[in-house]
């Protein structure tokens, strides 16, 4: 594979910070070199729970979670088992993390140490929490706008519009407004639809 050029780095980073998903990538001592603002929030819903993390600037208060460090150093003492799910139920919230051993170029010196990937997932618990999205259901939130996804996210889950305004802290109306936008651009009829596409 050619190097990547600064044009080329800068788009794939522009791309990941919309993608639906919390992505994270720590370095072998567990400090962060790269996440996107899903993680960011899911960090700061770890660190502080919901209520304290929706008032903070989720970039600037980013501090990775016990709990993910912790995971982290296991998974680097036991390299057999090359990934691990961390979960606080309670919460809605899942990480799972793979250690990447360090890359070698074509002479074989290294091009990057090792370090830790890892997905966030930040959802209301739900019975079949531990399935996750699939592809389909990525792209299709990748249409929507940040707000709206975390609409869809609850809906996906079976949260009525009352539920999800309280949750969300968000005015019914604006539930209401932002599920017909969802709609249009998924285009469908439905929220009903909406939660059968996001959970196929």
């Amino acid at each position: 594979m050619p190097e990547a050029s600064p044009a080329l780095l800068a788009h794939v980073l522009a791309m990941l910070e919309d993608v639906p998903v919390g992505l994270l990538l720590l370095d072998a001592e567990c400090r962060p070199l790269w996440f996107n603002e899903e993680a960011a929030r899911a960090c700061a819903v770890w660190n502080h729970g919901e209520r304290h993390a929706a008032a903070l600037r989720v970039r600037k208060a980013f501090r990775v979670p016990p709990a993910l460090a912790a995971a982290c150093r296991e998974l680097h003492a036991d390299p057999a088992e090359p990934v691990k799910v961390v979960s606080d139920n309670a919460r809605g919230l899942h990480a799972r993390i793979k250690f990447q051993q360090a890359h070698s170029n074509h002479a074989g010196a290294p091009e990057s140490g090792p370090a830790y990937h890892i997905q966030l997932d930040y959802r209301r618990p739900r019975g079949d929490r531990h399935r996750p999205l699939s592809p389909g259901a990525v792209a299709l939130l990748a249409r929507l706008s940040e707000r709206e996804r975390e609409v869809a996210m609850r809906v996906r889950e079976g949260l009525r519009t009352a539920e999800i305004a309280t949750e969300l802290r968000r005015s019914p109306l604006t539930i209401k407004t932002q599920l017909a936008a969802i709609f249009a651009k998924l285009g469908v009829r439905g929220r009903t639809r909406v939660a059968a596409l996001l959970n196929r």
